[in-house]
């Protein structure tokens, strides 16, 4: 009987093992997963600063109210858009 408890102890070492490694590889993906898309927010975000400032230069050459509405419309609908493409790239 106790060669038979020893044998399933070990066993059961085994089987805790494996499982401890498949979630460390889980946990490794899930690292890289976050890695990658914090890369892509913070490509994204440079964009936007970038894009900003061009519509901010934009702006300030427009002498028109009319053209400088329309930009700064365009403008935030650009926001909008880019705001719901962080969204959806962070879930």
């Amino acid at each position: 009987m106790d060669n038979f408890k020893e044998t399933t102890l070990k066993g059961h070492i085994q089987l805790c093992e494996l499982r401890y490694q498949a979630l460390e590889e889980r946990l490794d993906n899930v690292e890289a997963r976050l890695t990658k898309i914090e890369d892509q927010v913070s490509s994204l975000k440079a964009q936007t600063n970038q894009g900003f400032a061009e519509i901010k230069v934009m702006l300030e050459r427009q002498n028109s109210s009319k053209q400088v509405q329309v930009i700064a419309t365009f403008g935030t609908i650009i926001t909008a858009v880019l705001g719901f493409i962080g969204y959806l790239i962070t879930k």
